[in-house]
């Protein structure tokens, strides 16, 4: 599988009880330094994210999934944290699916149109 971090659980958002992951939902007080466990949790701050455009000529012909930081427009980002990449894009769902509730998350596939629209056909 080829995730990239270790994604937390959708169910709990978080992978410990901590002040801000306290499985009631609230994540307010993430932040840099937070032990929640979520992508989201300060992903700017410890120089995870990165240019899209320079992910994508990492990964060609891939279906890739990436956590949107704030301020980022969630339909044409710029930046953001790659979390999962493959040539399945079941395996990036899959991996997307344990992402916890408070990610603003990018999934698609980078590679030719007509690719895209032979897999989409197929479907």
């Amino acid at each position: 599988m080829p995730t990239l971090i270790n994604l937390t659980s959708a169910d709990h958002g978080g992978t410990k009880l901590s002040s801000c992951g306290t499985g009631d939902g609230d994540h307010s007080s993430c932040g840099p330094d937070c032990d929640c466990g979520c992508p989201y949790t300060g992903m700017a701050e410890r120089g995870r994210v990165e240019l899209i455009s320079e992910v994508e000529s990492r990964y060609p012909e891939s279906w890739l999934a990436f956590v949107i930081p704030p301020g980022e427009d969630e339909y044409a980002p710029e930046r953001g944290m790659l979390v999962a990449y493959s040539a399945d894009d079941n395996e990036v769902w899959d991996a997307v699916g344990k992402i916890t509730f408070n990610q603003v998350v990018h999934v698609y596939y980078n590679g030719p149109l007509e690719a895209y629209l032979a897999w989409a056909e197929a479907q």
